[in-house]
């Protein structure tokens, strides 16, 4: 199995890179290698979440990564405890009009194309308006970029739907599950309102998606508009644990450090235990009346 992924990587690479010169092959490579990195860690981070939802111990799942049980938590135990919290609120996440008026003209190519809206006419809705827009001036992508590249990329197909009624595609079709993980990522990021920079961040996150391959057959860099949109979308915020000794509010003697000989007699700033005591009063008794030392 391992073998085949090999050769269909290779392949892709190839594929992308249009031509044998070895620095581009190496470069292509390179950013493939990055792009199904990232996805690996997606689906391991699912599995790693449906084990928790099953009550597998951290230290089960530590075992089965390869590394400790802290590690394992320390990894994964941010993401899942967000993703817990994002259902109903991840539905019902205030749309900003700017989205919004992106979203009616990725419809509006949608239905140029005859097609269920897909993931190519949402960066056509994109380039809009918004920050997302913004983005992606900078990094050169225009309207007639895209839709060249889109008549280039896609061929339609008609397939059956889960209610059986056969729909017109073009390209992946799947403009409503990017807008759900747009959702999903403002929630997890804390934010109350989902815009076009959410919604960018999932269509470049996606190595499967078609408007990664437009980003790729533009020349776009992917982690550029990552990078960028990180301005725009703030991390996970995660709990620190506070490191260092902890001020103790025990006990001790103040003379031999001890905290379970007894009772402790107080005296002005300092205790003093039974054995130290005992042990002052035998030096007290053995020295001379009206000797002072010190």
């Amino acid at each position: 199995m391992a073998e085949v992924g090999v050769r269909e990587l290779v392949a892709a690479v190839q594929e992308r890179a249009a031509g044998n010169d070895p620095l581009v092959l190496m470069e292509t490579a390179i950013v493939v290698a990055r792009e199904t990195s990232t996805a690996a860690d997606e689906v391991i981070e699912h599995f790693v979440g449906a084990a928790r939802a099953a009550n597998v111990s951290w230290t089960l799942i530590g075992e089965r990564l390869g590394v400790s049980k802290q590690a394992a938590r320390q990894k994964f135990a941010h993401r899942l405890e967000v993703s817990d919290l994002i259902g109903d609120a991840a539905e019902h996440m205030v749309m900003v009009p700017r989205l919004s008026a992106c979203l009616r003209v990725a419809h509006t190519a949608a239905d140029a194309d005859d097609s269920v809206p897909g993931t190519q006419h949402l960066l056509l809705g994109l380039l809009h308006v918004g920050v997302a827009a913004n983005i992606l001036d900078q990094l050169g992508v225009t309207r007639e970029k895209v839709r060249q590249a889109n008549a280039r990329l896609f061929e339609p197909v008609v397939i059956a739907g889960g209610d059986g009624e056969e729909r017109r595609v073009v390209g992946d079709g799947e403009a409503d599950e990017a807008l759900t993980q747009a959702r999903r990522l403002a929630a997890r990021r804390g934010q109350t309102q989902v815009r076009s920079e959410h919604l960018l961040f999932c269509l470049a996150a996606d190595p499967g998606s078609s408007a990664r391959r437009v980003l790729a057959d533009l020349g776009v860099d992917v982690e550029r508009i990552k990078k960028q949109l990180q301005e725009w979308i703030p991390p996970v915020q995660r709990r620190h644990r506070r490191i260092g000794k902890a001020k103790s509010t025990e006990r001790a003697c103040s003379f031999c450090g001890c905290k379970d000989l007894g009772p402790l007699v107080a005296g002005p700033g300092v205790w003093i235990c039974g054995s130290c005591a005992h042990t002052a009063i035998e030096i007290l008794r053995a020295e001379p009346r009206g000797v002072r030392t010190g």
